[in-house]
């Protein structure tokens, strides 16, 4: 019974990730073929359960021309005009992913938040915003418990799940514009 109910809320949920952020979704496929297209790099941070996007990224078949890994917000390149960074966070607060942003904001460079789950503030309708400062890109998975147990708690939280289905997304959405160039 729950992996039937796991089955239905996963699959409404990537159909709400695909309609509500179609548009960005090629906002910044447009970015990474940039990148791309110009011969520069795309470099990818991620923390916590979305680091299941780093092993499809390096290993996978459908992969980034020119991807990078960022391991450590220690280690930051120094970062091109037509480079931008991927950075995939479980929260809009992760310390890490925090960190970088930063650097690669006062570096004045591009780049693109995959975010987990964005907290509330203090007040339930106002959002504290993090990692979302940082950024105009910013694709909001809103991962949470999907499956309600007898004691009125939840479980079955796809984070990684959905990190890697907005990865595919990217993917195709960006070889569909590299398409058009060639």
């Amino acid at each position: 019974m729950m992996l039937q109910i796991f089955t239905t809320q996963l699959s409404g949920k990537l159909k709400l990730v695909k309609e509500k952020h179609e548009e960005l979704f090629e906002d910044c496929s447009r970015m990474l073929a940039q990148s791309i297209v110009s011969g520069h790099s795309i470099y990818l941070f991620a923390t916590g359960e979305m680091e299941s996007v780093i092993p499809q990224a390096i290993y996978g078949n459908d992969r980034f021309e020119n991807i990078k890994v960022i391991e450590s917000t220690c280690e930051i390149p120094l970062l091109e005009d037509q480079d931008t960074v991927l950075i995939f966070s479980p929260t809009n607060h992760d310390k890490a992913a925090l960190q970088l942003a930063r650097l690669v904001f006062e570096q004045n460079k591009d780049f693109i938040t995959i975010i987990g789950r964005v907290d509330k503030g203090k007040d339930k309708d106002e959002v504290d915003s993090g990692l979302i400062d940082f950024t105009e890109l910013s694709i909001e998975l809103q991962a949470a418990p999907m499956i309600p147990k007898d004691d009125g708690t939840r479980i079955g939280t796809p984070t990684s799940l959905l990190a890697l289905f907005v990865y595919h997304c990217l993917y195709l959405t960006t070889a569909d514009i590299l398409a058009e160039y060639e």
